[in-house]
């Protein structure tokens, strides 16, 4: 990918982490009921994972991906710290794990994309 993509992909890494920190600043109490944790994380986190390989120089190889899973997982754990300090959140081992989840699903659907462009 060529440096205009790689800083247009970190941009869009920022924004998507910009998010996620605002919507885990809110109070529990303004956050919807009745969505499970788990679809909000994964979601997020995905898409996080997805741009933030994109900063990388292509082709992706593994020590890429792996670099960008960790990176990925320890802004999940920054937002869960991040948390404590916003009412009525707390940290959570689980969420992290969600977004563990949502960093490797986002990596796998930027490595499926990436082969198939390459093979047409």
């Amino acid at each position: 990918m060529k440096l205009e993509g790689r800083a247009q992909a970190g941009v869009l890494s920022l924004l998507t982490y910009a998010g996620i920190f605002f919507l885990s600043s809110l109070p529990q109490s303004s956050l919807p009921s009745g969505v499970p944790d788990v679809i909000p994380h994964v979601g997020e986190y995905a898409l996080l994972a997805f741009f933030l390989v994109q900063v990388f120089p292509a082709p992706p190889r593994r020590h890429t991906l792996a670099t960008t899973f960790l990176l990925t997982l320890l802004l999940g754990l920054l937002d869960e710290v991040h948390q404590l300090a916003t009412p009525g959140r707390v940290f959570s081992l689980l969420d992290v794990l969600y977004d563990a989840a949502g960093a490797g699903l986002g990596l796998a659907a930027y490595w499926l994309i990436s082969r198939r462009s390459q093979v047409e």
